[in-house]
């Protein structure tokens, strides 16, 4: 592409970024952090709480679903029911010893966030999200009962998921007492856990030997993640799970029965998991776990808790059938109720309540004199230490911030108020405790209501800088074009007016931030937004000398652009966005199928009719089929059945498809050779490089998933040393399919020859007279010289295409397979619509020259050659055919829908950058096949063109002598050099504003709907995925202009010699 067109580009692509990031900064804000720390324990009115332990073996079970634990009165799922029994049985056995509770999370349900929250007793942040697969910056900068612990002089060993050292530090923790592993690697069950196992039992025995070889600790963390990778691996309901829980539950038995008398045990999940063994979102089965604490001789509970000292609404849940009804509590009501258990201090940011079982009991008091308190005054000491912690907090949050809690100050000040007065009254401990349990849950509520600060203005900026995107691509769009008054689009001048601006902004922007003119706004996002609006304004500002209009689109243009904007105004409901997989299949047809049905019965030429209505048909084949692939979120509830895995319990693929993938791979490079085929350019290298080097790479893609398919099912009983090879096969076949696709799309594709066959051709016969002169001369027959562009870039295509259909499970393999085919039909009915206007056009002026002139047309402009024009509603088919093959391949708008397994093709264990390379072109395989198929709109169909200028003629050679035939090549128009890289700059910018006017409107909808129920479940996610596809097709319009197109120019002018080009 022109360089020039390539800048333009790069500004358009520029101000989408710096838009998105304004945007999100106003919208995705994290909570507002601070770095006080509480230094007492003591309240103003109540004397300092003693504590119960001085020890602490803290166990957390990574993805410890609540139905794994508590009991079942009658087992429905015999993998992961009735199987870690230890908490439960002594439960029962020793009640005043042992608590069990349903364990409340708040999403999002990542370790990261979980670990914050049980160590903060803070809410966490939606966009923090991302900081869970980070490796750095991922301390925490709030006061925690780990720094407390710390500061007190406490010993903390640790064994486990190394997150722990990433978030504290090494410092808090006894280096000989601290063994940290890598968390992501979820191929492996079971090394971490043994690991764990061995090192907790060793630091227990250590505790047991001569005093002058101890190792003295106070507290001992232990993080098992097996249970969780097990889940990822295999799904909730597997036989790996059942195991795991066993091997927990034997842990928990010998770990129970080396306990000393001054140990707290306490029993927690991070989070749970959903059917498939994945979490990350908020449905009730990734934010459920459970919660067991136990001491071995001193009592958790010495009487039963009284039932005004519960709220009954907010205390129970009721659970499945065979669970029954069960206490629940949050998540970071563990932090205040740790805290106070070991003499701690409650850290200052905490919005938990303390735990009101164990602290209803009979206590010393350290009053002069000591007397005893009755289990209600403990109760209402430790719930006003709690209430004068969540107090401070409260004051030193509205105070030192903006934050919406200071509309809330004066109702929230009234209950504390009201409980200190009870709690100064005599014989009101039950009401004062009331007032207190009041007072923090309505903080909680609050809270968690309005737990991030939003910038309306910055979303707002945001916005305009969208719409001006797209008023920028429109002035684009008018201004590339060549026009009957200037065959030369002012192409530099935009340049140069959009970086003017460019720079104009910056250093109005600089300015504004050095004054302080929008105190809200930082500095890097003053020059950031002024740069985006010195380039638009610019841009927009420009008039070139044929001075192109915005011109209000006709009627048909908008009929043709209804279903992408209906598509758009429906994100502004959140049923429409939950069954949007639904919707887009109606959308589709709509836009598309119907009006080239309609449109093929006004066709006059039945063989166009007949080739349009068979493509047609195939397209609509095609979607119907991707279509039947399902995965469902939670919201569609029972009205939606799961296609795209084995069941609604399982990730792996189903049985059917299988027995189908190696019959797939072996025969879908028929597919792309029948349509080569059509314009007889399935010659050369093709039969090579689809027949055999492409069927390899998708033999190894469906190899690695049948292996992987093997594995996951342990009732084959495979030896250890056969999963082992199996393993290793996995690895090779992905190693070498990457490879291939690599190889085949960058060296071995520019060195192999374009997809022509020559072929010699006499030009004497019977049937013509011998004639002396350069028409008895032997002639040069190029077969599939007639889409040489289109063959060549295909290769290119397919070979991209392998690396996606290796990072896509089998289901999804199947439904990327239909989408290329659709993706080939929609080319070939964009090539159909241009014939039929070709046609259509050449009636008309073959009319216009009998009826009006009798004069034939014009030499020069009969020899101008007009490049494929793409149809607006193959683009908007392009469009919906992207968001079909995403929910196609297993996914949809919620984090729950990730594949988390992509992120292992390939590699023995995750990788920071390339495991998130690989889930994201797991996650956006369909959209970058789409877009990396769009320039196939332009050049299918499309030869080169010979370039007769002066310096090919001969010395000897007059005007009328040509090297080559020119009845058969006509000379090239200057216009025509230009046409197909504005065409394809044209075509890309339509495809753009596709997205970018749903990203708008969805913007528009967030910014409205910022304080709805459902924006993080539903709205937000949504908005996510359309900014990153917005950036997604921004890149790739780069990058095929900037390395296939070229490269397939460089391929057909070292073929022909540089007389031809496009």
């Amino acid at each position: 592409m022109n360089t020039t067109l390539l800048l333009l580009l790069l500004l358009l692509t520029a101000i989408h970024l710096i838009g998105l990031k304004t945007y999100s900064d106003g919208f995705l804000l994290t909570r507002t952090t601070t770095n006080s720390t509480t230094t007492t324990t003591t309240t103003t009115t109540q004397p300092e709480i003693k504590p119960t332990h001085s020890k602490l073996i803290l166990i957390l079970i990574d993805a410890l679903r609540y139905d794994f634990i508590l009991p079942h009165n009658q087992t429905n799922d015999k993998h992961n029911q009735n199987q870690l029994t230890t908490p439960a049985r002594l439960t029962t056995q020793q009640p005043n010893h042992s608590r069990l509770f349903h364990f409340q999370a708040d999403p999002p349900t990542t370790t990261l966030q979980r670990l914050k929250a049980l160590t903060t007793g803070t809410l966490p942040t939606f966009i923090d999200i991302g900081s869970n697969f980070a490796s750095t910056n991922l301390g925490i900068h709030e006061d925690n009962w780990l720094d407390q612990l710390h500061q007190a002089h406490k010993t903390i060993g640790f064994a486990g998921d190394d997150t722990w050292l990433k978030i504290f530090g090494h410092h808090l923790f006894h280096p000989n007492l601290t063994f940290p592993y890598e968390s992501f690697n979820v191929e492996d069950l079971h090394t971490v856990d043994n690991a764990v196992k061995t090192n907790l039992y060793r630091i227990l025995n250590i505790t047991q030997q001569t005093a002058d070889q101890q190792e003295h600790w106070d507290i001992l963390i232990a993080h098992f993640l097996g249970l969780d990778h097990a889940g990822h691996r295999f799904g909730a309901s597997h036989p790996t799970v059942r195991s795991k829980l066993r091997e927990y539950d034997d842990f928990l038995e010998k770990l129970v029965e080396k306990l000393d008398d001054q140990t707290l045990l306490v029993l927690i999940g991070d989070h749970g998991m959903d059917s498939k063994g994945d979490h990350g979102g908020d449905s009730f089965l990734e934010v459920s776990t459970a919660l067991w604490m136990y001491s071995k001789t001193h009592p958790l509970v010495q009487d039963p808790l009284p039932s005004w000292a519960l709220d009954h609404h907010q205390s129970f849940l009721e659970l499945e059938a065979s669970i029954g009804r069960t206490r629940t509590v949050s998540q970071i009501d563990l932090v205040p109720t740790l805290s106070l258990m070991l003499g701690l201090p409650i850290p200052f940011s905490n919005l938990g309540m303390i735990i009101p079982e164990f602290f209803f009991q009979t206590t010393p008091s350290n009053s002069d004199p000591p007397s005893l308190l009755s289990p209600t005054q403990s109760l209402l000491q430790s719930a006003s230490l709690n209430s004068q912690q969540l107090w401070t907090f409260l004051n030193h949050h509205t105070s030192t911030s903006s934050h919406d809690l200071n509309q809330h100050l004066p109702h929230l000040t009234r209950l504390y108020q009201r409980a200190l007065e009870l709690s100064q009254l005599p014989g009101h401990e039950e009401q004062a405790f009331q007032a207190h349990r009041t007072f923090a849950t309505s903080l909680l509520a609050t809270s968690r209501k309005i737990w991030a600060k939003f910038e309306p203005n910055l979303m707002i900026i945001g916005i305009l800088l969208m719409l001006l995107s797209l008023l920028v691509s429109s002035k684009l769009l008018s201004s590339i074009s060549p026009t009957p008054t200037t065959q030369t689009p002012p192409v530099r001048a935009l340049l140069l007016a959009g970086l003017s601006g460019g720079g104009l902004g910056l250093l109005i922007g600089g300015v504004s931030a050095w004054i302080k003119l929008f105190p809200e706004i930082v500095a890097t996002s003053n020059l950031l937004i002024g740069t985006a609006l010195g380039i638009s304004l610019g841009i927009l500002s420009f008039q070139p000398n044929h001075h192109p209009t915005f011109s209000i689109p006709s009627f048909t243009t908008l009929f043709k652009l209804f279903p992408v904007i209906l598509h758009g105004l429906g994100l502004g409901s959140n049923s429409y966005t939950i069954w949007e997989d639904r919707v887009v299949l109606h959308l589709i047809s709509i836009s598309l199928f119907l009006p080239l049905v309609i449109r093929a019965f006004s066709v006059p030429k039945p063989a166009l009719r007949n080739r349009l209505l068979f493509f047609a048909s195939l397209f609509a084949l095609c979607l119907r089929l991707i279509s039947l692939s399902t995965v469902c979120r939670e919201e569609q509830g029972g009205e939606c059945r799961v296609t795209f895995y084995g069941s609604t319990t399982s990730s792996n693929a189903p049985n059917w498809v299988m027995s189908l993938s190696i019959p797939l791979a072996i025969g879908l490079p028929i597919l792309p050779a029948w349509f080569l085929g059509i314009s007889d350019s399935y010659r050369g290298p093709a039969s090579f490089f689809f027949g055999v080097l492409w069927r390899l790479i998708l033999l190894c893609g469906s190899q690695y998933w049948i292996t992987d398919y093997i594995l996951s099912h342990q009732d084959l009983h495979l030896s250890s040393q056969l999963i082992e090879t199996a393993q290793s096969v996995k690895l090779l076949v992905a190693r070498v399919a990457f490879f291939l696709c690599l190889f085949a799309a960058s060296l071995l594709w520019i060195i192999l020859p374009v997809c022509i066959d020559v072929k010699r051709v006499d030009s004497e016969s019977e049937s013509e007279p011998k004639e002396k002169g350069e028409n008895n001369k032997p002639k040069l027959l190029v077969i599939g010289f007639a889409n040489v562009y289109g063959s060549s870039y295909l290769m290119f295509l397919v070979a991209c295409f392998g690396i996606l259909f290796l990072v896509t499970q089998p289901v999804g393999q199947v439904v990327l397979s239909l989408g290329l085919v659709a993706i080939l039909c929609l080319v070939e009915l964009n090539d159909t619509l241009n014939d039929i206007d070709s046609l259509c056009e050449s009636y008309q002026k073959a009319i216009e020259t009998v009826a009006v002139t009798q004069k034939p047309k014009d030499e020069e402009e009969s020899r101008i050659r007009k490049v494929p024009s793409t149809d607006l509603n193959i683009l908007v088919g392009f469009y919906f055919l992207g968001y079909m093959l995403f929910f196609g391949t297993g996914h949809q708008a919620t984090f729950a829908s990730i594949q988390w397994k992509a992120g292992f093709v390939g590699l023995p264990q995750a990788h920071l950058l390339w495991s998130a390379v690989l889930v994201f072109l797991n996650s956006f395989a369909g959209f970058i096949l789409v877009g990396l198929a769009l320039p196939l709109l332009q050049i299918w169909n499309l030869s080169p063109i010979i370039n007769l200028t002066d310096r090919n003629k001969k010395p000897d050679q007059d005007d009328n002598q040509q090297p080559l035939d020119q009845t058969q090549s006509p000379d090239l128009h200057p216009q025509v050099v230009r046409s197909l890289d504005t065409q394809l700059l044209e075509t890309q910018l339509i495809f753009i504003n596709l997205f970018g006017i749903n990203l708008l409107l969805n913007m528009v909808f967030v910014l409205v709907l910022r304080r709805h129920l459902m924006v993080w479940k539903i709205f937000s996610p949504r908005f996510m995925l359309h900014s990153i596809l917005l950036l997604l097709l921004d890149f790739l319009a780069v990058l095929v202009t900037v390395w296939p197109l070229q490269a397939v120019k460089i391929k057909v002018n070292r073929t022909f010699g540089t007389q031809f080009f496009a």
